[in-house]
Order: structure tokens, then sequence, then C-alpha cells
């Protein structure tokens, strides 16, 4: 355990002067909250373990992060039977993007989390909501592969270890959460 906190000590070290990564949660930051105030939502998907975190983040929102307060607009592109559905008449890489394309509006948010940077699906989506003129932020591990070039805001860890990434990945979603609601509902 002590060889993981080092690692995971010296890449958070490493992030708080990485300010490419400062300057992109920032801008993700004020881009989720213009949204919101222009009554946008934030949608967001990812995969397996980003899957889980893409709904934590909406459960956050909807629900409550900090405090009590009214819901925020936020939406899981997974949904069991949709997905399923999706998959089967489609192919997997259209799970994310026929969402899109149904509940999609230009003034909306995709928000989209993969370790690796190349889902196909998440570029898919992507690419759906490009033509919907609706942002995308993603945050990505490694170099942000493929991901990273469609994204309109790109938060990277620039690390190869899938699970410590997952792990800045969910301090990165705690932060974003507490600085959306802190903004819209500070006590």
């Amino acid at each position: 355990m002590k060889n993981k906190l080092q690692k995971a000590s010296a890449l958070i070290d490493a992030l708080q002067d990485n300010e490419e990564f400062l300057s992109s949660l920032n801008s993700a930051k004020d881009e989720i909250i213009k949204s919101l105030e222009n009554k946008g939502k934030l949608m967001a998907c990812g995969n397996g373990g980003s899957a889980t975190q893409a709904s934590h983040m909406v459960g956050e929102f909807v629900g409550r992060f900090a405090f009590d307060r009214p819901a925020l607009p936020a939406i899981s592109l997974f949904d069991l039977a949709t997905t399923t559905a999706v998959g089967n008449d489609y192919g997997y890489d259209d799970i994310f993007s026929r969402f899109v394309d149904s509940l999609g509006n230009n003034n909306d948010i995709l928000f989209s989390i993969s370790t690796s940077g190349n889902s196909g699906n998440c570029l898919k989506a992507m690419e759906s909501a490009k033509k919907k003129n609706i942002k995308n932020i993603t945050l990505l591990g490694k170099d942000g592969g493929k991901m990273k070039e469609l994204s309109d805001m790109a938060i990277v860890v620039p690390d190869s270890n899938t699970p410590l990434i997952q792990e800045i990945h969910l301090m990165v979603i705690h932060w974003l959460c507490e600085e959306v609601e802190k903004h819209f509902f500070e006590k």
C-alpha cells in the first residue's frame, strides 16, 4: 500500500504544477456552469470503471454533493435496456451516440471519460455532439488519445497506470461537482 500511496502522491504533486491540467479543469468547470445557466444539461458516458464514474458524477448532480439543494440537470448515457438494444441493433460503438442524438441540445455538455482516450463509442458520441453544437468535455488518461483531438476541453491525467488514472479522475469529478454546487447554491 505504501508504494501505491507514493505513486499517487507523486502524480498529484506533478499535476499541481501542470498548468495545462489546471487550466483545463477550470475551463471545464466554467463551461459546465455556463451550460447549466443556459438551461443545458450534463450528459456523461464512459466504459467499465469510467461508466461507473460517469454515473457517479450524474448522481452527485441530480442528488447532492456536499449539502441538500435542488437537483442539477444531468443524465448518464447508460441504461441497461437501451444500451443492449442499441448494441444489438446498431453495434456497441453506437450506444452513446444514439442517446446524444435523441436527448442532446445545443446548450448541453457531453462529458466523456476514458483512461485510454480511444473508446470508440465515446468518439462516436462526441461526433454526434459536434453535429449538434454540444460542447465536448473529456476526462482522459495517458496522452489523451483520439478523444483529445475531438474535445473542446480535455482534462488529461498523463499516466499509463489505469487504476491510478481512475483514482485521479474521481478526484477531478468530485472537485467539479463541488465547484458547480458552490456556484449555484453557496450557503
